[in-house]
């Protein structure tokens, strides 16, 4: 059996929120496994697979540095998942677009992770590090970018993408796909919004997963993680993706389930 080693920040606040992958690891510790929950990079204790579990959208190297000497390690790749580095949809600042367009922060989660690092580390008297990047609860949508406030166009913090999104006369809709290794599963979830958030959900189906985006998983490294997506016009169209998707406060008897077949995932790394 295998010691697991979820590597996390100390400003993570990791065992005080509901992290996705804490649904895991009672499923672990039931197939005989170890699971090693560590803040930081001193005094990291031997295991035989390691995950990348950092909250932030970009990685501190040391904690990428440190992963080094674990014999395997999952999402090693994914130190930089900024909207920067995965959109195939920006609109530049000085370029014209003129269809509907969506402003978004760089930072994942609509920055939200860097906020909570910085605010720990003031409350804790650490040093706080570069200002924080701008938050955005909502993501606002525009009929086209040069509607967009020059502000936000040129605000390096923020980009702006064209907005391709999926909707019929329901509503609008978001696909998730949650994998761990060959473990996964993927549901479409419809909302009235444009952006359908979990509180908005209407409707939830699973959907079958399309080869483009096994192919955007291949080319990002990701080996657990989240991806959201829609299908526009027959094609679909990569959103975002997570290193360390949340789970909801009160999981439902299907997540449930389907956190016990995701554990299992784990076993293709670990050759059982």
């Amino acid at each position: 059996m295998a010691a697991i080693l979820v590597l996390v920040h100390p400003s993570d606040l990791f065992r005080n929120r509901h992290f996705m992958v804490t649904g895991l690891f009672d499923h672990w510790m039931a197939a005989g496994h170890r699971v090693l929950v560590h803040e930081g990079t001193t005094g990291l204790p031997d295991a035989d697979i390691a995950l990348l579990h950092v909250d932030t959208t970009i990685v501190p190297e040391a904690y990428l540095d440190a992963l080094r000497r674990y014999p395997i390690v999952l999402n090693q790749a994914t130190g930089d998942i900024s909207k920067r580095r995965i959109s195939e949809q920006l609109v530049g600042p000085d370029e014209s677009y003129a269809g509907p367009v969506i402003v978004k922060t760089n930072a994942n989660a609509g920055g939200v992770p860097e906020w909570l690092h910085q605010e720990v580390a003031r409350a804790s008297g650490r040093p706080m590090g570069p200002a924080v990047h701008p938050m955005l609860a909502r993501y606002p949508v525009f009929a086209s970018s040069s509607e967009v406030p020059v502000e936000m166009r040129r605000d390096p913090e923020l980009v702006v993408e064209r907005f391709l999104p999926e909707r019929d006369e329901h509503g609008y809709y978001a696909r998730h796909w949650i994998f761990f290794g060959p473990a996964e599963r993927c549901n479409r979830v419809r909302g009235a919004e444009p952006v359908v958030k979990g509180a908005d959900i209407e409707e939830r189906i699973a959907v079958p997963v399309p080869d483009e985006l096994r192919a955007w998983r291949k080319r990002l490294g990701f080996d657990y993680g989240k991806f959201d997506f829609v299908i526009h016009e027959g094609k679909p169209v990569l959103l975002d993706v997570n290193r360390t998707p949340a789970a909801p406060a009160n999981l439902s008897d299907a997540l449930r389930a389907g956190n016990a077949e995701l554990a299992k995932g784990i076993d293709a790394f670990l050759g059982a």
